[in-house]
C-alpha cells in the first residue's frame, strides 16, 4: 500500500535532550492528516522525518525506519524526497529570497532540473489564486499571499505529499479558512495533505485524520471526529477543545 510508513522511530538531536520516542504510524496516501499538540511536543521534528531532513540533514541519533512509498529515507538524498514530499514551513519570510514570485516558484524546479518550468509556474500560481502575480516582488505581498507563494513552489513540483508546518500561525481567520479550502481541494484531487496545526477548529472542520503528540510520543491518532471529541484527553493535554456547535465536519 502506498504511503509513509514510520516504524519504531526514536530520534534525539545531537545538541539537545529532546527526542521523538516510540513513533510508529502509517500515513495512507490520499488522506488529510492534522497533527497537533502543545508547543515543544515534537510536531516539527516529526514532520522532518517525512521528507528525509531527518536523518540526512538534521543530525542526531536515530533508530527505526521511515519509508516513503517503499523507499527508506536514509537510502536516498533530500533532493530525491523533495520530489515526493513538499514542505511548507511556518514563516514564509524565512523561505522567500528571490526578487520575483516567478523566480521563487521556479527555484526548486531549476535546482532539481524539472522540465516545462514556465508552464509549471503558471499552473501553480493559478491553482493558489495568484495568477498575474509572477512579476511581483514577494516582499510586497501580504502574509497570506506569501504563504500561497510557498505552497505554489511545492505544487509546481507536483509532489504526492504536502506537509505544512503551522501554516495559519500568522494568518487571520479569513485567510486561514481560505488556505484550508485550498488544501481540501488539493486533497480531493488526490494529494496527501499533512498539516501541523494548533487551531483544532480548523482540524475539526477540514481534516480526515488527527494525530496528537505529547512529549515526543503519539498519544492518540485516528479519525478526526473521534480524536477531537475526546474532551477529557484534550483538556488533560492542554489542547483547545473545538467549538463543535459552530463547526462542521467534512
Amino acid at each position: 500500500m502506498s504511503g509513509i510508513d514510520i516504524k519504531d522511530v526514536f530520534f534525539r538531536y545531537n545538541n539537545s535532550g529532546f527526542a521523538l520516542e516510540k513513533i510508529s504510524l502509517f500515513i495512507k496516501k490520499g488522506t488529510f492528516l492534522g497533527i497537533t499538540g502543545i508547543n515543544g511536543s515534537g510536531k516539527s521534528t516529526f514532520s522532518y522525518l517525512l521528507n528525509g531532513l531527518i536523518p540526512n540533514t538534521l543530525k542526531g541519533t536515530m533508530t527505526g525506519k521511515v519509508t516513503v512509498d517503499g523507499i527508506t529515507t536514509d537510502k536516498k538524498s533530500v533532493a530525491f524526497f523533495a520530489k515526493q514530499v513538499g514542505m511548507v514551513f511556518q514563516n514564509p519570510d524565512f523561505s522567500l529570497f528571490n526578487l520575483t514570485v516567478s523566480e521563487e516558484v521556479s527555484f526548486g524546479l531549476k535546482n532539481l532540473k524539472f522540465d516545462s518550468i514556465a508552464q509549471r509556474v503558471i499552473d501553480a500560481l493559478s491553482s493558489v489564486g495568484l495568477a498575474g502575480y509572477a512579476k511581483r516582488d514577494p516582499q510586497t505581498l501580504s502574509v497570506g499571499e506569501k504563504q500561497k507563494v510557498c505552497l505554489a513552489g511545492v505544487l509546481a513540483m507536483d509532489t504526492d505529499y504536502i506537509v505544512l508546518d503551522e501554516p495559519t500561525a500568522q494568518l487571520d481567520y479569513k485567510n486561514s479558512k481560505e488556505l484550508y479550502e485550498l488544501l481540501t481541494g488539493l486533497n480531493k484531487r488526490g494529494k496527501t495533505i499533512i498539516v501541523i496545526e494548533h487551531d483544532t477548529d480548523l482540524l475539526w472542520n477540514y481534516t480526515k485524520e488527527t494525530l496528537i503528540l505529547n512529549k515526543g510520543e503519539i498519544v492518540s491518532s485516528g479519525p478526526t471526529s473521534k480524536i477531537l471529541s475526546n474532551t477529557k484527553m484534550l483538556n488533560l493535554l492542554g489542547i483547545k477543545v473545538p467549538n463543535y456547535k459552530n463547526n462542521h465536519t467534512v
